[in-house]
Parts: C-alpha cells; sequence; structure tokens
C-alpha cells in the first residue's frame, strides 16, 4: 500500500498539517509531492500505473460514478491524497488535467471529522491523516491504521488554538 500525497505548497509551512503525520507512520509507504500548476511531477504523470491508482476525490463529471466507500478497493494498491485545505484541493484537482484520467475514490463519510485545528472546514470533510485512517481500515491495516488515528488525537488536541 503506498500514499501519494500532492500537497499544496501553502501546507508546507502550516503547523496543522496532517499530511506530515502519515509519511511519518508509512515512511517508504508514502511520498509528499508539492503540487505545480505548471511543471506536474513525473512521478505522478510517468510511472504511475492507473489501473493500481485511486485518486480519493468525489468524481466531479456527473456521467463518470466515483468508487463509493463500500466498493472493493482490494486490487488497488496506490491512493493519491490531495493535501491541502479543500479549496486548495479543488483547485488541485481542477488546474491538473493528468488526474482526471484516474479512477476516482469517494470516501462514505459517516461522522463528521474530528479535527479541530483549523477553522472554516467543510462539515463532512475529512483531513489528510484522516483520510488515511479510512483507507488503511477499508484495505485490512488495522495495525497501522490504529497507529496513525493515535497519533492524530494527540497531535489534534496537542496545539493550543485553531488556526487559519
Amino acid at each position: 500500500m503506498h500514499f501519494i500525497l500532492l500537497t499544496h505548497s501553502r501546507e508546507l509551512s502550516k503547523n496543522t498539517a496532517t499530511g506530515p503525520l502519515v509519511k511519518q507512520l508509512m515512511q517508504d509507504q508514502c511520498e509528499i509531492i508539492e503540487w505545480s500548476r505548471t511543471q506536474p511531477d513525473p512521478r505522478l504523470t510517468d510511472l504511475l500505473d492507473s489501473s493500481k491508482t485511486l485518486l480519493i476525490y468525489p468524481e466531479t463529471d456527473k456521467s463518470i460514478e466515483p468508487l463509493q466507500g463500500q466498493d472493493d478497493i482490494s486490487e488497488f494498491n496506490t491512493f493519491i491524497i490531495l493535501d491541502g485545505t479543500w479549496q486548495e484541493a479543488r483547485k488541485i484537482y481542477n488546474r491538473s488535467p493528468y488526474l482526471h484520467s484516474l479512477k476516482h475514490y469517494s470516501l462514505d463519510i459517516s461522522m463528521p471529522s474530528r479535527y479541530q485545528l483549523r477553522r472554516n472546514q467543510k462539515s463532512m470533510g475529512l483531513c489528510t491523516a484522516e483520510v488515511a485512517i479510512a483507507l488503511l481500515q477499508q484495505k485490512g491495516e488495522a495495525q497501522q491504521a490504529n497507529q496513525l488515528e493515535s497519533q492524530f488525537f494527540a497531535f489534534n488536541s496537542g496545539l493550543e488554538s485553531p488556526q487559519e
């Protein structure tokens, strides 16, 4: 299992970013790639096997149905997570045509995010660490999911006040 965190540049300097938690736990199974509108990273455009890769983002083309949280994801081993605020993630997706051809996976979100460190978040949106936890659970990686969840809870309660 491999995570690619396609990260907005603003996210890299925020102390409220949860992507580094995923990288810390997953180490060799996680890459943080800074998104560039003008220079897409070759690891995304040339080296990915699109038949084994899922973009974790709701499909925006209404004629294409994304895979949903209850669908089988066992055949996929690489997951691209757009790492940024919802506004930044939408910008990354809309300005990156190479992402549009990937299969999309939309998580079923049955409970609101527990992420407390930023204001103005979508009510049913998850932060990057919560997305990774959900994917690890769905792939049967309970030990890693539990470790990341513990780190996330400690991180989420460790900073003093919400940012942004």
